[in-house]
């Protein structure tokens, strides 16, 4: 055995343990309403004729178990190993226990604060954020896009036509958002299955070999090629990679790793096009309204203020139930964040996507992770 394999010979060991205690720390699945929908449709109702209501959400939590105080034991073992890898990885053991409290405490009055402690304000990023979102929910900025479209479209002799629809599940639809995930992994030979979930808010997320897809919502051509290749490009292939990589730390995560990959996900929105004047609205609305929940809103001034920015009655519904899940998950004060955190890294070292595209992994655990990753580190694992 080399000398580098024995001083990281405690690596596959916490690999192994971290990669369990993840398959049971699914805290959106935890958090997400049982019977969404319903309440959904009676609240944006409700909103619509001036009759707010608070929901009534009922969950699903985890059963109580001892795995967060495994993960904290591990943490401190780590810990005590003391060089840069192993507090990585006991970062993301501690990560973990917090992640497996928040399912274990779901619609409790315990869940909010530990949903801080989860998703904090980490750097300057945090306060960019709210001056971006701000920016684009601005009646100005909205005029100047729809001032700019108009002469766009002055431009060409033929009108435009809309964009055609179709409906996010419909598989007989080849346009549809369920086919063209599935036509596009296919294509990538990813080895991935795709399922239509009824409980989402959100148009698709990621799992551990498989992608949902939300059930019934009408998608322009734009929302679904966007959304594949947020999923794909953004998650999916990071996943993919990981499973290829020595160390186990991709395929586990670094802790804030899933935040920083969504932010390198709305990055590859960005440079595909995607980030018109509708999807930052809705992006500067989740980052306002998870802020308004982190400082202890409630849903319904959640929703009103959504309401006051243009927002229609289900928009709005719907993005303040996604912030309020759970109890106050409000895990989209990340996402904007994040975004301009991986863009500032990206633009100083264009080389650090190698890592970042690898797995879950945060901008802040780069500087750990590439001496790690010389040719001796990489394949220490596969003699």
């Amino acid at each position: 055995m080399s000398e580098l394999a024995r001083d990281l010979a405690w690596e596959r060991p916490a690999a192994a343990l971290l990669l369990q205690a993840e398959r049971g720390a699914a805290v959106v699945g935890h958090a997400t309403p049982l019977e969404l929908d319903r309440e959904l449709a009676e609240l944006a109702a409700a909103l619509a004729t001036g009759g707010a209501r608070e929901p009534r959400f009922a969950y699903q939590a985890a059963a109580k178990s001892d795995t967060a105080a495994q993960l904290s034991r591990l943490a401190e073992g780590l810990d005590a190993i003391g060089d840069p890898a192993s507090l990585l990885y006991a970062a993301r053991a501690r990560e973990l226990a917090l992640e497996r409290r928040l399912c274990e405490s779901v619609g409790t009055a315990a869940f909010f604060a530990l949903a801080r402690q989860r998703y904090p304000r980490r750097d300057r990023f945090d306060a960019e954020a709210d001056q971006v979102a701000q920016a684009w929910l601005a009646p100005h900025a909205r005029d100047a896009d729809d001032t700019a479209s108009a002469e766009r479209a002055s431009l060409s002799d033929a009108p435009s036509e809309p964009e055609r629809t179709s409906v996010s599940d419909d598989a007989s639809d080849p346009a549809s958002l369920v086919s063209r995930m599935r036509a596009e992994l296919g294509a990538r030979r990813l080895p991935v299955v795709v399922k239509v979930e009824a409980r989402m808010s959100a148009l698709a997320a990621t799992g551990n070999g498989v992608v949902y897809v939300c059930v019934g919502r009408q998608l322009t051509s734009s929302d679904v090629e966007r959304t594949v290749l947020h999923e794909l490009d953004g998650h999916v292939a990071p996943r993919h990679r990981a499973d290829s990589m020595s160390l186990g730390i991709f395929r586990v995560g670094t802790a804030f790793g899933g935040d920083d990959q969504e932010g390198r996900a709305l990055v590859c929105e960005d440079r595909g096009g995607f980030l018109t004047r509708p999807r930052r609205t809705e992006l500067g609305r989740r980052h306002v309204a998870s802020r308004m929940v982190e400082a202890q809103a409630s849903f319904v001034d959640v929703a009103r203020q959504l309401m006051d920015v243009g927002a229609a009655p289900a928009d709005a519904a719907r993005i303040a139930a996604r912030a309020v899940r759970g109890g106050g998950l409000a895990r989209e004060v990340a996402y904007l964040p994040a975004y301009l955190r991986v863009k500032h890294a990206l633009a100083s070292s264009p080389r650090d996507e190698q890592l970042l595209a690898a797995g879950r992994i945060a901008v802040d655990a780069l500087a750990v992770l590439t001496p790690m990753l010389s040719p001796g580190v990489a394949f220490a694992y596969r003699a």
